[in-house]
């Protein structure tokens, strides 16, 4: 039989053999999968191949369910001042380093994706949430609009599991990613994921191989 739901054994061993040991905690792990198995009939998911596509995508996009929030504990001052064009030298970096990861994703995420100046916070505020990492105001309009879910007015619900897992579910639906998946297409859900960007292309494609050894 046909296997397609997600279980908190596949999340482990779906990691495990990514990375070669255990590095997904068993509370994780069974609150993930509860949260994409209640989703999982919204996305359609209801062939191993559907599903396979799906884990991958969301697989690395949050390094291996690790975190639904992007990570701003940047701790090297030339790393952060070459990743982003609103960093002005390492001295800037060494500032913003200083003064904590509020005040590194109110200036790195300023003035873009729909965000406000720095004083607004909105870098901060809208940093990357969700199983897909969703990042700038926009894009939470954009979440808003095909999930229902209120993430301008509430970002952390994009950060929570059930909300990240509806908000995933409702754009793997709206993008219609079942008919790539389907073709087994990676690169075409790729684009739709990441934003036409092939970012990650080699490791989003290992995680599809290592999905297709649990979804058959």
């Amino acid at each position: 039989m046909a296997k397609v739901t997600i279980t908190t054994e596949d999340l482990r061993l779906l990691t495990h053999h990514k990375f070669g040991r255990d590095v997904l905690p068993l509370p994780r792990a069974s609150v993930f999968a509860e949260a994409m198995e209640a989703q999982r009939e919204l996305a359609q998911l209801n062939t191993p191949l559907r599903v396979a596509h799906f884990m991958a995508q969301i697989a690395h996009e949050t390094g291996g369910f690790r975190s639904l929030v992007e990570s701003l504990n940047y701790s090297d001052p030339a790393r952060l001042d070459a990743l982003f064009s609103n960093v002005h030298g390492v001295e800037h970096a060494k500032r913003l380093i200083a003064e904590g990861q509020q005040a590194i994703g109110s200036c790195i995420y300023a003035s873009k994706l729909g965000n406000g100046g720095v004083d607004t916070g909105d870098g901060y505020r809208y940093r990357g949430r969700g199983f897909l990492m969703n990042t700038g105001k926009d894009n939470y309009r954009e979440v808003e609009r095909y999930s229902e879910l209120p993430v301008v007015e509430d970002p952390d619900q994009l950060g929570r599991p059930p909300g990240a897992a509806q908000a995933a579910a409702a754009f793997w639906t709206t993008h219609h990613l079942n008919a790539a998946a389907d073709a087994d297409r990676v690169d075409d859900v790729t684009r739709v994921v990441n934003g036409k960007s092939m970012q990650g292309k080699a490791e989003r494609a290992a995680w599809l191989a290592e999905a297709k050894k649990i979804w058959t």
